[in-house]
């Protein structure tokens, strides 16, 4: 809801604040007065004479009602004085003593006027506060319930067009699921402004919440027959609605459509399956195994599968559900095997790294431990780069008095660089010389500053919404997930490609600089989502076109990075895209390649490369279409087996045709002939189908979830034809029976 309100510190107190809420309600407002009521608090005889002196007659209630803070133990906090609205005694409990601060719904409270006055300290004494304060707040959709003369929030101005195009897209009327409806309405408002403010459905923290209401609202849809996405499209209506008062959420207008039917596509996926699966629960209690399916396979909150259990008087098992979310958390936390090595550390030993200046140095052996034919060696300090931020571990060699180690990793633990290797020769603790893999490392610089080109030249080609969610930089190689809910056009992806070209080609000098973490995002510098940055930062500036807070290696300049391709975009989950690139020899070594398939391509089929493979794709479309025709012949010159169950032909086939084929006999069959029947494939493919005339009786979602109980798989559809896979096929025939069963217990 939105929230109105004014404020005094240390200025003006009750007296003008209760004589001022009254002449904004009573005489700029013009509210009826006499529906207007108000309470105070038991101790608060000031409050409860001003009103008196306006001429209302204030209701005193306790602490419970209206006394407000502190927030915890302690803290400022003081009475307050509620103001409430009669929507007459239809609304009402019908009790005694029905009134203002009584929890049916006659008596909506419209605003609060908060006091603080006091300090609580420890032991509960409350002081008087030096500067008394006021704070209040007003609902303002319950505001414009009452000056729309409504008796609903959603009736209102700021509800209306949303109900109606509701309406709309479902094809049925708000009097019939005022519920449903008032569901949806409030919370695509809600998903709007927050996507608006910058949250992102997932399933962590504010995001998760965002996921909950959305996947809610597709419920409520779902169960009014309407099984496509929609939101994005009533997330029009609320910008229309809100978007000049709003302008953050007019300008992420784009943005906000398509995070939305993103979501939406992806939960729409599995709904009907997890629906499916609430259905088939026996009993009158939900597993947390089950609950735990629903949640993580299906993508339902656990929040909504305690709506929907309670709907149907069902129990939930949360504990199970909650062991099973801790096992899974656990799983994901496993860490390296190495965490089990016993690491010889001389105490209180920390890692310098000196890698930035020197990729290589005399340096001493601190702590090692042994594993199988492998050393783990704490160095300091060390050249080499661990794997931080995306970027792989420096590669390399350490040399001693009799031994040398091929370095093959480099990573963090514990806070400190951890050099993995294999040794030739007598490995002793001491002296030695580290020399980091040079051409390697400076295929890695590559990836990286081109990885920072990349993300500047995305969020200036597409969006400024662009936002990093993971990266790999190797060697001459790099993939980079950024938050984006469309795939990229090709036109898109050729200027971003072009625009990293250009600052190549410019050959920037790459700054690398220490500064606080506020000046560096007071000069634009991009923090990455969830790091964690100290008080002290990296930042890698490349000219005026990018600054990042990063602490990986980089070139001097862009020259350096010498060619960039990029090899492939495409979706990785809900809200995420990945780009794969090759930069520098590698870049160029896939290039050469192309040029030689195309050079291939050309001797098999002639200069004009594009004409034929149009003319190619035209002769397979013509030969399809063909093969189509004479399927169609097929299936309508082949008799096929039937049993009769009560009077109806019951098909059981079997073909070698695909899912496309045995939709045509199945629309064949059904269209012809009042009957019912199963198709399958030996690779597990599996259609039902009904006769129009006898979905009354019995349907072929319901065949499909008969066969499935026998002969495992899944599917779903219509009611007259529905399609599975992955049956066991060995099985069908015990299916089959169980399906003849349940036909005559239905016909």
């Amino acid at each position: 809801f939105e929230m109105l309100g004014n404020w005094s510190f240390g200025d003006y107190f009750k007296k003008e604040a209760i004589e001022w809420a009254w002449r904004f309600l009573a005489e700029v407002l013009k509210i009826d007065r006499t529906r207007i009521s108000v309470s105070v608090h038991t101790d608060d005889d000031e409050a409860y004479q001003i009103w008196k002196g306006i001429g209302l007659e204030p209701v005193r209630l306790g602490d419970e009602d209206n006394f407000w803070g502190p927030a915890g133990n302690t803290g400022a906090c003081g009475p307050s004085s509620e103001i409430f609205y009669d929507l007459g005694e239809e609304f009402g409990c019908g009790r005694d003593g029905c009134g203002p601060g009584c929890d049916c719904d006659r008596f909506p409270e419209i605003w609060n006027l908060v006091f603080p006055q006091f300090n609580q300290v420890e032991g509960g004494e409350r002081l008087p506060l030096k500067n008394r304060g006021i704070d209040t707040g007003m609902g303002l959709e319950r505001l414009v319930m009452i000056l729309n003369q409504e008796k609903s929030l959603f009736e209102t101005d700021l509800f209306r067009p949303i109900i109606r195009k509701v309406e709309e897209i479902f094809g049925c009327s708000y009097l019939d699921n005022s519920i449903p409806f008032n569901i949806i309405a409030d919370h695509i408002r809600a998903l709007v402004f927050a996507i608006g403010d910058g949250a992102i459905p997932s399933n962590e923290s504010r995001g998760y919440v965002l996921r909950r209401l959305l996947r809610r609202a597709l419920i409520y849809a779902y169960r009014l027959g309407y099984d496509r996405p929609f939101l994005h499209n009533l997330s029009e209506m609320v910008i229309e609605i809100f978007g000049d008062i709003y302008p953050e959420i007019e300008n992420k207008r784009r943005l906000i459509g398509l995070i939305l039917k993103g979501e939406e596509e992806r939960f729409l996926r599995t709904i009907a399956k997890g629906l499916d699966l609430f259905d088939s629960i026996k009993g009158n209690k939900i597993s947390g195994e089950d609950a735990f399916l629903l949640y993580d396979s299906y993508g339902f909150p656990i929040e909504l599968t305690k709506e929907l259990a309670k709907e149907r008087g069902l129990e939930l098992d949360i504990k199970s559900f909650e062991e099973a979310m801790a096992l899974r958390r656990a799983e994901s936390k496993k860490t390296r095997v190495f965490n089990s090595i016993d690491l010889k550390i001389k105490k209180g030993k920390r890692t310098e790294f000196i890698g930035y200046e020197k990729d290589e140095c005399e340096t001493e052996v601190s702590g090692y431990a042994l594993k199988d034919d492998e050393i783990y060696l704490l160095l300091n300090p060390t050249p080499f780069y661990p794997e931080s931020g995306g970027q792989v571990g420096d590669q390399g060699e350490v040399e001693g008095d009799g031994f040398k180690i091929s370095v093959l990793d480099t990573f963090y633990y514990q806070g400190m660089i951890i050099e993995r290797g294999k040794i030739t020769g007598s490995f002793r603790s001491g002296k030695v010389y580290a020399r980091v893999d040079k051409k390697r490392r400076k295929e890695i610089m590559r990836a990286h500053t081109a990885t920072h080109l990349l993300h500047r030249a995305l969020r200036r080609v597409v969006g400024d919404w662009i936002r990093q969610e993971g990266s790999l930089v190797e060697p001459g190689r790099l993939r980079f997930d950024f938050l984006q809910f469309s795939p990229l056009t090709r036109k898109e992806i050729k200027e971003v490609e072009d625009l990293i070209y250009e600052k190549i080609v410019e050959d920037i000098e790459v700054e690398k600089t220490y500064t606080d973490f506020k000046s560096a995002v007071k000069m634009g510098a991009i923090a990455l989502f969830g790091e964690k940055y100290g008080e002290k930062v990296r930042v890698v500036r490349i000219g005026d076109f990018s600054v990042e807070l990063c602490g990986g290696l980089h070139l001097d300049r862009t020259g350096e990075i010498g060619t960039i391709m990029i090899n492939r975009e495409g979706g990785v989950a809900a809200g995420i895209r990945r780009i794969d690139a090759f930069v520098g020899l590698r870049a160029w070594e896939e290039i050469q390649n192309r040029i030689k398939i195309i050079e291939e391509l050309k001797g098999l089929l002639g200069e004009n490369l594009t004409g034929r493979v149009q003319q190619i794709t035209e002769e397979i479309r013509e030969l399809t279409a063909e093969v189509k025709t004479l399927k169609r012949k097929l299936v309508q010159h082949q008799v096929y087996h039937y049993d009769e169950i009560n009077g109806l032909r019951f098909y059981q086939i079997k073909t070698d045709l695909d899912s496309e084929g045995m939709r045509l006999i199945a629309d064949k069959l059904r269209n012809e002939e009042t009957c019912l029947g199963v198709i399958y494939q030996p690779e597990g493919e599996v259609v039902t189908f009904v006769s129009p005339n006898l979905t009354n009786r019995i349907t072929a979602t319901e065949m499909i979830k008969v066969l499935k109980s026998k002969a495992g798989g899944g599917g779903g559809g219509r009611e007259d034809l529905a399609q599975g896979g992955g049956i066991d096929v060995k099985k069908i025939e015990e299916a089959e029976r169980a399906l003849k069963d349940y036909i005559k217990t239905r016909l």
